[in-house]
């Protein structure tokens, strides 16, 4: 299994197990019971359906029971506060599973007395870089102590005056700002991290903004960049257009205008982004709908969705690669 991929797993059930939390939390106090089970059964199930897919058999059946619990509680009409203390501390069980450590968990109704005490221990097959979930833990930690921000820009422009406009500017409207005022440091930020837009200006010394979104394009084909100049020509929209640009602006612009440019390409780069995660979610879960498939003799059935599947993989390879 590709390490990406499964690191990409670790971080979306760490936010699963948030979310389902806070759902959990919030069905004691909250009307709306509908919702807040919604987001727990979506929780559990997903993780579900992508530890099988990895082969996390250990996590795949402590969530398959917490699921089966938390549906048939709902049937029953049944949702106490003991239920959720319960499902609580199963959810912390899941997050020591997923790291690897051997833990002990009574899998019971809580509504009655009948308990068995079971050792889970890690799935042996199964290599766990310790280090890769504490980091991936750590930086989710972070994320959640750091105000919440409309997005990441980046701002590239060899004039200092501008740059620290366009950051007052922004960082007004609670963006998170970086600026450059070359090329070539952009660049070099991008290998460490990711913003939602960049926003670059065409004539610059050493390397220009046309020349830059190449390098961004050679990359990052999905990054959304947008070009704010004094020298828009008819030559620089043909070039930047070419690079998939999402945006070009005219120096001096007005300031609505800059905002609802960069907010729209913020939106457009997190709708993309969450594209990506949703297509992720359905291939971790397909291993286990494929066996319901083979099990039930729908092998037709079983074709014609692997068909599907690989096309709608084949078309998310093409989206990532194409320039915007």
């Amino acid at each position: 299994m590709d390490q990406d991929i499964l690191s990409d797993f670790y971080i979306e059930a760490e936010e699963l197990y948030t979310e389902a939390e806070d759902a959990l939390l919030e069905l004691e106090k909250s009307s709306d019971f509908e919702g807040n089970y919604n987001s727990v059964f979506r929780a559990f199930h997903s993780v579900k359906g992508a530890a099988g897919m990895f082969g996390l058999n250990k996590l795949q059946e402590h969530m398959h029971f917490l699921e089966n619990l938390l549906d048939k509680k709902k049937s029953d009409g049944l949702f106490s506060g003991v239920l959720i203390d319960y499902l609580l501390s199963g959810l912390d069980i899941a997050k020591k599973i997923t790291a690897g450590e051997e833990v002990s968990f009574s899998y019971f109704d809580p509504d009655t007395s009948s308990e068995q005490a079971v050792v889970i221990g890690a799935d042996k097959d199964k290599e766990v870089d310790q280090g890769l979930i504490d980091s991936i833990r750590n930086t989710i930690i972070k994320r959640k102590e750091q105000p919440r921000l409309q997005g990441h820009i980046f701002v590239v422009d060899d004039e200092v005056d501008i740059l620290e406009i366009t950051q007052a500017h922004l960082e007004s409207e609670d963006y998170k700002v970086n600026t450059f005022d070359n090329a070539q440091d952009a660049l070099a930020a991008l290998k460490e991290t990711t913003p939602d837009v960049v926003i670059t200006d065409i004539n610059m010394p050493e390397m220009n903004g046309i020349e830059f979104m190449k390098e961004v394009n050679k990359r990052m084909p999905h990054l959304p960049i947008i070009v704010a100049s004094g020298f828009v020509t008819k030559q620089v929209c043909i070039e930047s257009l070419a690079t998939g640009v999402s945006g070009i602006l005219e120096k001096p612009y007005e300031p609505e205008v800059f905002s609802n440019v960069v907010a729209l390409a913020v939106e457009r780069f997190r709708a993309f982004k969450l594209l990506n995660k949703s297509l992720d979610l359905i291939v971790y879960q397909f291993e286990e709908f494929d066996k319901y498939l083979s099990n039930a003799g729908m092998d037709s059935h079983r074709k014609l969705l692997r068909t599907e599947l690989k096309t709608i993989l084949k078309q998310k390879k093409t989206l990532v690669e194409r320039v915007r």
